[in-house]
């Protein structure tokens, strides 16, 4: 019984302390990776800037005009540039098939039946 107790309790400690950090310093190694000249970021101390350049171990963060200081990478907190994914182009067969569907639409130009309307027209 008691070593039931010790397995619970181990897996206890690994779901409530040991993943979740583990989770939070790969979710920092990814954004220590991905920092990109241009990229709008705070620091762990609270100081917003622009990243002006990227080195193997720090940054340096333009704070203000004309005034940068040099940043561990580890300091980064968070990062509020979002990058968009480029959206894939249309194959050309979709485009033709498209353009089609729009001129058989503007071909058929005859009005639709009125029926309807001429009874709401007083």
């Amino acid at each position: 019984m008691s070593i039931l107790l010790i397995v619970g309790l181990i897996a206890i400690f690994y779901f409530m302390l040991i993943r979740p950090q583990q989770k939070r310093m790969r979710q920092q190694m990814e954004l220590m990776n991905n920092l990109r000249k241009g990229d709008e970021i705070m620091t762990s101390a609270g100081i917003y800037g622009t990243i002006t350049e990227v080195e193997e171990e720090t940054i340096l963060l333009e704070v203000s005009e004309d005034v940068e200081i040099r940043v561990a990478k580890s300091a980064i907190a968070r990062t509020f540039t979002v990058r968009e994914e480029p959206e894939e182009e249309p194959e050309e067969e979709e485009v033709a098939e498209e353009e089609e569907v729009a001129e058989e639409e503007e071909d058929a130009g005859e009005p639709e039946d009125t029926a309807g309307a001429s009874t709401k027209e007083k």
